[in-house]
């Protein structure tokens, strides 16, 4: 028999046994019931959303941030703050506010993060053209960068720098090496356009056309250097107006064309004659405003014939006929008044056509057909100088567009081969 003892502590487990169950159920339950608008981090609890002030205040992790206020980043905790907009700051701008871009509209570009004014709970479901939200990106992204300050050249400053410094070599120093040495700095210069219209102006076209006329120490230990400075100068002359209108404009007025005539007809050496018909080509060849016809007339096509005759250099005279090809060529031919008496301004100036073929001035090209004619071409006919069929296509170019003066041979050499 159970003594009454024993069944009151019995009951006294039991009861403290269900106490405790209970207890340990609305524990748990409590944790179930945590509201899931809080966060709890490292031990820190704190809003889901962010309620903003008038001042700003830490966006803590994982904070949801509502519409409408003004974000900043510190971008060195790369920690954001936000506050609620103060409308007498809105027409300023804050350096350090984060830009957004809009791509939903076109133009529109934000210092500030309530520009995000489309969430994902707001998107319609109706299908976006996607050539359209592309424009509209490209449009605002290039505002965007267009609202940033341009830096300054510093490159294209050090640039000019060093051109007046290479200049300034080439005018002082009696060192043939050295001022080769800067002529080469500034024929790496010459091929920009704007240094190229400097090169052929003023004085420092007078300073390069002086170093055409350097003269060798026959037999001396300069004769390279010095040739090497004919050479350097003649290839920056070049360089400075190939495909350059406003260069080649500055150079003809100064007369340069005349002046590489006259080192073409003086000068003996082998390359520097070729450096100096590329210079001669790349002026007289001209552009639209300015073609070939205005920079040769009928003495300079007759010296230039007269040089051509005088070399046996395979490579200049190659260079001479390509000039001339492309001064007979039509589809370079503009039309060109060539009466220059009559103070007309716009002669030669504009291109045009005329029942849809060119009209060409009357140039006398007949010293060149009458140089080319007489030139044995089975001499080039072979596999070393294959290329010297480009005289007979000259010669048939310069006839077709000036019938006049190039009047073709019968007892031509091509007609035995």
């Amino acid at each position: 028999m159970i003594s009454f003892n024993s069944k009151f502590t019995l009951v006294l487990g039991l009861c403290a046994a269900v106490a405790l169950a209970n207890v340990g159920d609305q524990a748990a339950t409590g944790n179930r019931n945590i509201s899931p608008e809080v966060i709890c981090n490292k031990g820190h609890c704190y809003a889901k959303l962010f309620r903003p002030t008038s001042e700003f205040q830490e966006i803590l992790e994982g904070q949801e941030i509502p519409p409408g206020l003004h974000v900043q980043m510190d971008y060195q905790t790369h920690k954001k703050y936000a506050k609620l907009i103060d409308p007498q700051e809105s027409s300023q701008e804050d350096p350090s506010s984060i830009l957004v871009v809009d791509t939903e509209t076109p133009g529109t570009v934000h210092h500030n993060i309530d520009s995000l004014a489309i969430s994902e709970h707001e998107a319609t479901d109706e299908t976006e053209d996607p050539t359209q939200i592309e424009e509209s990106s490209r449009q605002n992204l290039q505002m965007a960068f267009d609202s940033i300050p341009e830096l300054n050249e510093v490159i294209h400053q050090g640039e000019h720098q060093l051109y007046e410094n290479y200049l300034e070599i080439v005018r002082s120093s009696q060192d043939p090496e050295i001022v080769t040495g800067a002529l080469e700095e500034l024929m790496d210069l010459s091929s920009d356009m704007e240094f190229g219209l400097l090169l052929v102006n003023g004085e420092t076209l007078k300073t390069m056309v002086q170093l055409l006329y350097t003269t060798p120490d026959i037999g001396g230990p300069e004769e390279d250097a010095r040739r090497s400075i004919r050479i350097g100068a003649a290839l920056i002359l070049g360089t400075a107006v190939q495909n350059h209108e406003k260069a080649q404009e500055a150079a003809f007025n100064a007369s340069l064309h005349k002046t590489l005539l006259d080192r073409l007809e003086e000068e003996t050496d082998t390359q520097v004659l070729r450096r100096l018909i590329f210079a001669y080509a790349s002026l007289v060849r001209g552009g639209n405003s300015h073609p070939s016809h205005v920079f040769m007339q009928d003495d300079d096509v007759a010296r230039l014939a007269a040089i051509f005759k005088k070399s046996d250099d395979y490579f200049f005279q190659r260079k001479c006929i390509y000039l001339m090809s492309d001064f007979a060529d039509p589809e370079m031919q503009y039309v060109l008044d060539d009466s220059n008496d009559d103070g007309n301004e716009d002669s030669g100036s504009s291109a045009s056509q005329s029942n849809g073929s060119w009209e060409h001035p009357t140039v006398n090209v007949g010293p060149w057909c009458e140089a080319l004619q007489h030139i044995d071409l089975r001499k080039g006919h072979d596999d070393e100088h294959p290329e010297w069929l480009i005289i007979e296509n000259a010669v048939e170019m310069l006839h077709t567009t000036y019938p006049d003066s190039c009047v073709l041979k019968s007892n031509r050499p091509h007609d035995e081969l």
